[in-house]
């Protein structure tokens, strides 16, 4: 019987031609995210940017880039949240910093290619200090721009959605609920029943365990936003830590709700600025 050959192993890329191809993206991630913004805030997607944000946070991280990888989380962040800002006024502030910030960086990238800023020192950019000034407009802003429900009209009962595999999480969530408001809650124990039950009652609100197990709430959230439905999320966990409110904050969490639920808690949730 012939003989067959062992397959050829695997072909691994080398660190140079990774961080080639990390470049050539990079490139093209800040030149749509630029001509984005340079649409106007009226114009604006902040979901693409964040997304193009997001995705060089992950690529920064894989080339060992820490500078890059921060700029990009704070980026994305930002950009993530201005969405739920009230059109004008500061919105106008805060969006022009932000186009600031990305023009730093395609300028900086332009000047010094980022294959040689890969070995040398973080780069002289005015990020941080535009960053420091975003952080001081959101300070500044009143819970009605930042609010997550800001958008839905005033006095209307919300939507809730509650997706958690526990049913004590459930019960002790309509337990606690505020009972003014008359807010309609729904629930949904994993990623299937979750996106049925979202697409028939189209939630305003969506509380999403993060540890479920099938899928967890920041990966239910991506299948909301790709059925076509964008309800304000928060993320609940029992283990609040600084990397899952990061994670969270990332994927366009407005907060992290602390497990046990309370009244307090998620009257709270309603209200706070993300």
């Amino acid at each position: 019987m012939p003989s067959h050959p062992n397959p050829p192993p695997p072909m691994s890329l080398s660190r140079e031609a990774l961080l080639d191809v990390f470049c050539k993206e990079t490139r093209e991630r800040l030149a749509r995210a630029l001509a984005c913004l340079e649409r106007g805030s009226e114009d604006c997607d902040y979901d693409l940017v964040h997304q193009e944000f997001d995705s060089l946070h992950g690529g920064a991280r894989a080339v060992d880039l820490p500078w890059l990888e921060h700029y990009s989380r704070v980026v994305a962040g930002y950009a993530r949240l201005l969405r739920h800002l009230r059109r004008g006024g500061q919105h106008e502030e805060t969006h022009a910093l932000l186009t600031q910030a990305v023009t730093a960086l395609v300028e900086q990238c332009r000047k010094t290619p980022l294959a040689e800023m890969l070995a040398g020192e973080e780069p002289e950019l005015p990020l941080r200090e535009m960053m420091n000034n975003m952080q001081a407009l959101m300070r500044r802003a009143s819970l009605t721009e930042l609010s997550p429900c800001a958008r839905l009209p005033a006095g209307r009962p919300l939507v809730l959605l509650v997706v958690d595999d526990s049913s004590t999480s459930r019960m002790l969530f309509r337990i606690h609920m505020p009972t003014e408001g008359g807010h309609a809650v729904h629930e949904a124990e994993g990623a299937a029943s979750a996106l049925r039950v979202a697409l028939e009652v189209r939630p305003d609100v969506a509380f999403l365990d993060y540890n479920m197990p099938d899928c967890n709430g920041i990966e239910i959230a991506r299948n909301l936003r790709a059925a076509g439905l964008d309800p304000y999320c928060f993320l609940l966990t029992a283990n609040v830590q600084q990397a899952i409110i990061e994670e969270a904050r990332a994927a366009g969490f407005v907060g992290v709700l602390e497990k046990p639920v309370s009244r307090d808690k998620i009257s709270a949730a309603l209200r706070i600025a993300p």
